[in-house]
């Protein structure tokens, strides 16, 4: 009797492997053989040492989103072939993978508040994503259902670091931060329809009502009273004080003042009045500033000439350590070092600087931007005539 042929196995195009790596963990790779072409590509997803349930569960998970990308990729191949292939592995790569690599591109010189605001839209994408259960979701998957969805998350996303500080329950993101990371998300989007890699920003579906605005509550500052209260109020760190009230005489960002060094101030061709003169962090454009001589009595003694002024702790520490001195001070506002920028805008605009003169001083590209501070001093005399009235009033 003849035996039955063999049934031949048809080899799969693309494979899912393994790669042990050093820390236990295991990487997780595509092995692609195409018309007697190989190729490689590593995932970015890795399998970790089943120790508990969770961990079986996790890893569970994490294969489901390998063996998602490889039949994406499966297909991808069978109508488009090798050539391309990077043009493919882009648009379906995972989108937490996308926002990585577009915001790895050289040719974008970003500062250091807009590195870590991106870097917070990464980890705020991936939540959310996790939030719905799709953690591998693709860059040519995000439609706009998905975009709707971001924007609705944003809208009760927790600020852990803000969490873990309160002694009073959970804080969410404010309105304007989740507008700046709904920005973030589109405009990576864009980038991905520049590149060739989708072929429209689902953005673009979103009517304007449906998206995230800045906040419109006004923009917190301190009165020149206020400012005499906290100079009269010890603060637990001398060098925030000095350096919150030289931003206050300034209006310099604090990674201006970070940076500010003696080869940044310069002398008048006369001799009589001294300027700052640097590139900002935040637009890479020159701003000039002359210095007051109330704005002098807060610099402190240099050292070498390019070594900055002022060396500051972190963020978070100089927010605790501003809401401790204010409410010391007896002023019932929420001051971060940001308002020291608000403060200098108004009182300017208080003591009768025009708002031109007022927006070259703070570095705005558009006078627009320093209508905002106008619009609250004008609030505060309409209060203030109120109060007036109140005062002299027979009723009650």
């Amino acid at each position: 009797m003849a035996r039955p042929k063999k049934q031949l196995k048809l080899k799969e195009p693309i494979r899912l492997r393994e790669k042990k790596l050093v820390d236990g963990n295991r990487s997780l790779y595509l092995d692609i053989y195409h018309r007697g072409t190989r190729k490689y590509e590593y995932l970015k997803l890795y399998l970790i040492p089943e120790s508990t349930p969770d961990d079986k569960e996790r890893n569970k998970e994490t294969m489901k989103v390998a063996e998602q990308i490889k039949a994406e990729r499966i297909l991808a191949l069978q109508s488009r072939g090798l050539e391309g292939w990077e043009s493919i592995k882009k648009s379906s790569m995972p989108m937490v993978v996308w926002l990585e690599k577009e915001y790895e591109n050289p040719s974008k010189v970003l500062s250091d508040s807009s590195k870590n605001c991106r870097k917070q839209v990464r980890k705020m994408f991936g939540l959310y994503l996790e939030s719905i259960h799709k953690p591998g979701l693709s860059l040519e998957e995000v439609d706009k259902s998905i975009c709707r969805g971001f924007i609705a998350y944003l809208r009760t996303a927790t600020n852990r670091r803000a969490t873990n500080q309160a002694a009073n329950g959970t804080r969410h993101i404010t309105q304007t931060t989740g507008q700046k990371y709904m920005m973030e998300l589109n405009c990576s989007l864009n980038y991905a329809v520049r590149e060739g890699l989708i072929s429209s920003n689902p953005f673009k579906q979103i009517q304007t009502n449906e998206r995230l605005t800045r906040d419109s509550k006004e923009r917190e500052f301190l009165t020149i009273d206020e400012i005499k209260k906290l100079m009269a109020t010890p603060c637990s760190r001398e060098d925030v004080r000095v350096a919150f009230f030289f931003s206050c005489f300034t209006g310099l960002r604090i990674g201006d003042v970070r940076k500010i060094a003696p080869m940044h101030i310069f002398k008048s061709a006369d001799g009589k009045t001294e300027y700052i003169n640097l590139e900002m962090n935040k637009t890479k454009h020159d701003v000039v500033i002359p210095l007051s001589d109330e704005a002098k009595k807060w610099l402190p003694k240099p050292g070498g000439y390019q070594e900055p002024f002022f060396n500051l702790p972190a963020p978070s520490t100089i927010c605790l350590i501003l809401s401790n001195w204010v409410k010391a001070a007896g002023i019932n506002k929420h001051i971060t070092f940001h308002c020291a920028r608000h403060t200098f805008a108004t009182m300017m605009l208080t003591l009768g600087s025009d708002i031109y003169t007022t927006s070259k001083l703070l570095g705005h590209n558009h006078v627009a931007t320093t209508e905002i501070y106008a619009k609250v001093i004008d609030k505060k005399k309409f209060e203030s005539m109120s109060n007036l009235d109140r005062m002299f009033s027979n009723k009650g």
